[in-house]
């Protein structure tokens, strides 16, 4: 915190100059003064937006919607039911998402994702761009940006003009992805790597064998951890509108107070070859990351997304993937094939048979983010005992549907008749749909999961605590 500026987070450039809102690599938000306003700037992925709030001649800014909500007086509207998909709806990139999202008295919350807002005197909103990367020629190109942006990233977080300063901790697994995190990290200094021995299925997905081999110190945790806690633990996670699966991460809390953590979150877009989700304008299929702002804001540390670095450039990307250099690492199979991790961890000297065979998960999902999903895991088996009761008499009191003729109008939006005619007629719908994506949602409870953690973090974010406001002149 400065005169000129606030920021939590660590960018890749020095940290005296301030040039966060401008660096190719952004973890955390800031706000800083300039000529022509207040500069506030997202992180360089895509998962943790601005909320931007106008009431009664006040302007509202935070990463936080409570902390938003709270300051304006203001508070969800518990009738929306879908405050969840619109908030994580990167599914089809930055031109398909919802970009408000209304409030209980009426007011309107604007969502900026990988920008910079510039906020005039007058209460103006201008937005800018974020700073791209040039377009990659190879595999050595990419890797070069890799190695350099993390590097410079984890310098920033350490500098010695920092009040709050962060040391780097990197997940491993069996997995392409965060295998191929811990081989950059190392290379940027990292010390410290952390594991789960087990994914949903309850196979083993410890990183600890690869981790011997590179060289590394693994912690290994139990992503269950969490299942035995009685103060709702998954609360925090739901208020965010994300899966909730980051919930497995308080299992390391007491690890990650001052520290930068290192994820694959971005990896199956970023680096999968042939049945790839992603997209250009940071299409993010399953919100990965995007649950854990007021866990990582409670606890004190930041994250950086490696595979989020440079994905602005999609196209050169997926050039890398099916070129001819990547072939010998290239399995040529059209599930789970990512030759750009591959080579990364190999080179390093992981023998090719112990990571990147079967796509596995440790996150306990409470809800899925991707907008086809439309069956959701079931609370009882993913949610700590005590926070599945407690979830369930809250949600006793919130209706579904407010009416008949609300149930009727649903059912109707949902049909799949349109889409079924479509097909006999042999017309091609687009892959972003006409109607907004909430709606191929089913209205199950899992829609009440971020009211519910919204209403039981409320304590935490009262007005005095609020963002700064900004006020005409």
């Amino acid at each position: 915190m400065g005169s000129s500026f606030c920021v939590e987070g660590a960018w890749s450039g020095r940290y005296s100059e301030m040039a966060f809102p401008h660096a190719i690599t952004f973890t955390g938000s800031g706000a800083l003064f300039t000529p022509e306003g207040i500069l506030f700037a997202t992180p360089t992925h895509s998962v943790e937006p601005l909320y931007v709030l106008q009431a009664q001649g006040w302007l509202h800014c935070s990463n936080s919607l409570r902390l938003v909500l709270s300051s304006a007086a203001d508070d969800i509207d518990y009738a929306y039911l879908y405050y969840d998909v619109d908030i994580t709806c990167m599914a089809f990139g930055l031109k398909h998402r919802i970009s408000r999202i209304p409030t209980r008295n009426h007011n309107w919350v604007t969502i900026h994702r990988y920008c910079n807002v510039i906020i005039g005197r007058d209460l103006s909103i201008k937005i800018l761009q974020k700073k791209q990367p040039a377009c990659f020629e190879n595999y050595s190109d990419y890797r070069t940006l890799l190695n350099e942006e993390v590097s410079l990233t984890i310098q920033n977080s350490a500098d010695a003009q920092r009040v709050v300063r962060y040391t780097p901790v990197s997940t491993i697994s069996t997995g392409y992805d965060s295998a191929a995190v811990s081989v950059i990290a190392k290379e940027a200094g990292c010390r410290e790597f952390v594991t789960f021995a087990t994914s949903v299925d309850g196979t083993n997905d410890s990183g600890k064998q690869i981790g011997h081999i590179l060289g590394l110190e693994v912690t290994e945790y139990d992503p269950t951890t969490y299942r035995s806690r009685n103060d709702l633990p998954e609360a925090e996670f739901a208020a965010t509108g994300g899966g909730g699966g980051s919930v497995i991460l308080t299992a390391l809390e007491h690890r990650l107070s001052g520290k930068i953590l290192l994820t694959g979150h971005y990896g199956g877009e970023a680096w999968e070859r042939a049945t790839n989700k992603g997209g250009i304008n940071m299409v993010n299929w399953d919100s990965a990351g995007a649950d854990m702002l007021y866990f990582r804001a409670r606890v004190g540390f930041t994250f950086l997304a490696v595979p989020s670095i440079g994905y602005s450039q999609y196209m050169s990307l997926q050039s890398i993937a099916n070129s001819e250099e990547m072939r010998p690492w290239s399995l040529l199979r059209e599930e789970y094939d990512r030759p750009i991790p591959r080579r990364i961890v190999e080179e390093a000297g992981v023998p090719r048979e112990l990571f990147g065979h079967t796509k596995k998960f440790a996150a306990r999902s409470l809800n899925y983010c991707n907008p086809i999903s439309v069956i959701e895991p079931n609370l009882q088996h993913v949610m700590a005992e005590t926070s599945y009761r407690h979830f369930c008499k809250w949600a006793k009191q919130v209706k579904l549907y407010q009416s008949r003729i609300d149930r009727l109008i649903f059912r109707i939006i949902r049909s799949k008749k349109v889409q079924t005619a479509a097909k006999h007629l042999g017309i091609v719908l687009p892959r972003a749909p006409l109607l907004p994506i909430r709606f191929r949602k089913r209205r199950t409870h899992h829609r009440l999961l971020f009211h519910w953690g919204m209403e039981q973090i409320k304590g935490q974010y009262i007005a005095r605590d609020g963002p700064r406001l900004i006020g005409p002149h």
